[in-house]
């Protein structure tokens, strides 16, 4: 799969952010950031999340780590990428499946400025034994800091060529897809628990293109973007285990930024891509 550039043309956004500090000129990475911005980072992954599973009343989680994980700190570009993933956790088989993911993350800096980048795209992906198939997702997440302005500006977008539940028929999304458009999902997940075979009915929420803040009034702001997000549990009685639950939490091609400012930041805008 050929890497796709983040959509947003980060010159003319750079040239945006110089004419509005009244800058002459730009140069990325060449220059102070902005002077609201102490320390930050920017973080793509092509899946995270956790699974929690519950068996003679005792619950055991995991986390799903972040796989293709490309990270930046300080200036300059790193990319991750995944051939393919495919997870089984705790006798889960098929939990998570993706296909051919790339993930970009940029730290830049300009006059007066400073623009973070997170960037991810994949293939195919499958979560929970086939529960959600989407082919073709990718998200991208772009937040700029300025000198002088305490309020972070973000923009976030989600694009999905295609997406079926339980395979069934292929599901309409509006395009644009909303931030934080959400769908009731149902099904089960077969699993085998000390030997014995056990179906445990799920029931949850699908999110596309979601954004989360947090952090803001203090000094420490959080914005994450995750364009398919899945969350899903269930719990059964089975004779000889008594109460078997599962509790499935997972995000693909996720995007995050964190900034640790100087000062409070008053808040956090987030614009459609």
């Amino acid at each position: 799969m050929t890497t796709r550039p983040i959509r947003t043309s980060r010159r003319l956004r750079f040239a945006a952010l110089a004419c509005a500090l009244g800058a002459a000129g730009f140069a990325p990475g060449a220059f102070a950031q902005s002077s609201e911005v102490a320390a930050a980072n920017v973080r793509a992954c092509a899946a995270s999340g956790i699974v929690s599973v519950t068996v003679l009343g005792l619950t055991t989680s995991l986390p799903l780590p972040c796989t293709g994980e490309a990270l930046r700190s300080s200036p300059g570009r790193d990319d991750g990428s995944a051939a393919s993933v495919d997870l089984s956790l705790l006798g889960i088989v098929g939990l998570l499946k993706i296909g051919a993911a790339q993930q970009q993350a940029i730290y830049t800096n300009a006059p007066g400025a400073t623009a973070l980048d997170g960037a991810s795209q994949a293939a195919g992906l499958s979560l929970v034994q086939d529960l959600i198939t989407v082919e073709g997702v990718s998200g991208e997440l772009s937040c700029d800091s300025l000198s002088g302005d305490n309020v972070v500006k973000c923009n976030a977008g989600t694009r999905v060529a295609r997406i079926r539940v339980a395979g069934g028929d292929l599901i309409n999304l509006p395009a644009p897809i909303p931030r934080n458009f959400s769908l009731p999902i149902g099904g089960s997940l077969r699993l085998t628990v000390l030997g014995i075979p056990v179906e445990v009915p799920l029931n949850g929420v699908l999110t596309l293109n979601r954004s989360a803040v947090s952090g803001v009034g203090t000094r420490n702001v959080f914005v994450a973007h995750q364009p398919v997000q899945l969350g899903v549990e269930g719990r059964v009685s089975v004779a000889g285990l008594g109460l078997v639950g599962v509790r499935v939490e997972a995000a693909t091609s996720s995007s995050a930024v964190s900034i640790g400012a100087t000062r409070a930041v008053a808040g956090v805008r987030i614009d459609d891509l």
